[in-house]
């Protein structure tokens, strides 16, 4: 194809930032000089490739690659432009491509206010060339620190700095600054939180909601407006992922709250996104209608932190999670398999399971039992509460603080003896590493004796940390009758323990050992049942 016969690439480009600027930068204004000097120059077979809405420094858009894939099957002739930020603001992309592809491709580059032109490598302009392209990256810079500050001061102020709203949420049609409820889509996510509050998994949430039919957020949102945002598939409409569900339920915007700055951009030329360290995020409460209820979030918390997994038979307890040993404050290991029985399924202490009887002991309940129990319980502990409800709070009110001080006490007894522990294993460490160091114990016998302390001290470390958030917590905490009340008013009728009315009422569970009674020859066993916001019951 003679150069006569090639396309002349009239390439427009306007960002969102470059609308600030007014008339000068509109893409119709853009278009009306390029064919304006088109015509006066004697350049035909004119074709227009535009990009609105796309920043300079990104040059993954549409019509910038459309006309790149053109000049590199030779259709293009001649590239014209407003001016060098026109075609980008990276100095270096833009530089590669003035000085390096479009000649090695017998293209012609004209930036008509900078007075580019490649034709003539020795004007004024083309000298300029490269200065103009840092002054236009600067200006991108500078910019977007500008932008970075404003987001900062509203998201300061608790305004929402999110473009499109949640799943679940849409821009209040008399205030676009607020959000509200979405008729169409809160019902669902309403739906989601209480399936995983009666105990169901992401997983199956998943399937239920392709086969009742019901968008993915990307395909509603595709469906509404229009929009093609990341992850949609049009030929999968009803495929929820997994990662999608787990997502909303960490997601505070279904409380009620705004999570402002929770998430950077690399930097202005990677897009890319980074979660920021959460002293960085602002957290505003209150500034929306919620759809889910606190009560059910802390139900659904309860759940995915316990983790339930299932047994290779399919079982999952309700328990698991919750269950602790009396004595050394494990957690309580499921016992089961196509082996045992389902009546014989039971929990033994997570302790005695990893470390033997010298540690501690097995602290066994049999499943079945301990539901029969923990839901009589249940029943008469919210009886109380709802038939006698003045004389509830009263024994609460009196009985909660002795209590609460009790359970700080012990919790910051284990977290010294915790600590005591880490220093000593810490300090045997540093020796066994000396003693290695200076020729006094071989590699391999370092390897074995420092095996058992380093898993130790990893363990120590986590039951540290999960330690000090439970005693911060607790030195806040007081007994709330009146809260407890009202989730007694939810459930009138309790006929079974489902997922949701154990994580509702119950906080925890602590077993103690069997004892032998001597005379009789029978054994008993202690049960401490801590119900949400009341603590024990006795």
């Amino acid at each position: 194809m003679s150069n006569t016969n090639k396309i002349t690439a009239l390439y427009c480009r306007l960002s969102h930032e470059d609308e600030l600027a007014g008339e000068s930068n509109s893409i119709s204004n853009q278009k009306d000089i390029l064919k304006k000097y088109a015509e006066e120059h004697g350049f035909f077979n004119t074709q227009y490739y535009i990009d609105d809405g796309y920043s300079g420094v990104d040059f993954e858009r549409p019509d910038f690659k459309r006309m790149i894939d053109d000049v590199d099957n030779g259709r293009i002739g001649v590239i014209i432009t407003k001016d060098l930020s026109r075609l980008g603001r990276n100095h270096l992309h833009v530089g590669l491509y003035t000085e390096e592809y479009f000649p090695k491709n017998n293209v012609r580059y004209i930036a008509i206010n900078d007075n580019v032109d490649t034709a003539n490598p020795n004007s004024s302009g083309t000298d300029m060339a490269a200065f103009y392209n840092i002054f236009n990256e600067f200006h991108v810079k500078e910019t977007s620190k500008k932008i970075r500050a404003t987001w900062r001061i509203k998201a300061q102020r608790g305004e929402r700095v999110a473009s499109r709203p949640a799943y679940g949420y849409m821009k209040d049609p008399d205030n676009p600054k607020q959000i509200i409820p979405n008729p169409e889509t809160a019902p669902v996510v309403k739906r989601i939180f209480q399936m995983c509050a009666e105990g169901m998994g992401p997983s199956y949430i998943a399937r239920v909601l392709e086969n009742d039919k019901i968008y993915t957020p990307t395909m509603y949102e595709y469906k509404r407006t229009g929009t093609r945002l990341t992850g949609l598939n049009e030929e999968l409409p009803y495929s929820w992922s997994v990662r999608t569900i787990t997502d909303m339920f960490e997601n505070v915007i279904y409380l009620g709250h705004t999570l402002n700055l929770k998430t950077e951009n690399i930097s202005y030329k990677d897009h890319r996104k980074r979660i920021r360290p959460k002293e960085q995020q602002v957290m505003i409460e209150n500034t929306h209608e919620a759809i889910v209820s606190q009560e059910t979030w802390d139900i659904v918390h309860k759940l995915r932190d316990g983790k339930r997994r299932r047994t290779k038979s399919g079982y999952k307890s309700i328990f698991a999670g919750i269950l602790f040993c009396a004595d050394c404050k494990s957690k309580l290991y499921f016992v089961s398999g196509d082996s045992i029985k389902t009546e014989q399924f039971h929990f033994i202490c997570g302790k005695y399971r990893k470390k033997g009887r010298d540690n501690c002991s097995i602290h066994s309940i049999n499943e079945k039992v301990l539901y029969e129990i923990v839901l009589e319980e249940i029943r008469r502990v919210t009886e109380f509460a709802r038939e006698r409800t003045e004389d509830f709070a009263e024994y609460i009110n009196k009985n909660s603080e002795t209590q609460l001080k009790k359970e700080l006490k012990d919790k910051q007894k284990l977290l010294d003896k915790h600590k005591k522990r880490l220093t000593e294993v810490s300090t045997i460490f540093r020796k066994l590493y000396e003693d290695n160091a200076l020729g006094r114990i071989t590699d391999e016998q370092f390897q074995m004796l420092s095996q058992g302390y380093v898993e130790e001290k990893k363990q120590l470390e986590t039951d540290i940390s999960e330690l000090e958030t439970i005693v911060a917590e607790m030195k806040t905490k007081s007994g709330s009758s009146k809260t407890f009340i009202e989730l007694v008013k939810r459930f009138t009728d309790i006929q079974e323990l489902t997922p949701e009315i154990l994580h509702t009422f119950i906080s925890k569970i602590e077993i103690h050992e069997k004892v032998k009674d001597e005379t009789t020859g029978k054994k008993t066993q202690d049960i401490d049942i801590f119900f949400t916001h009341v603590g024990k019951m006795s």
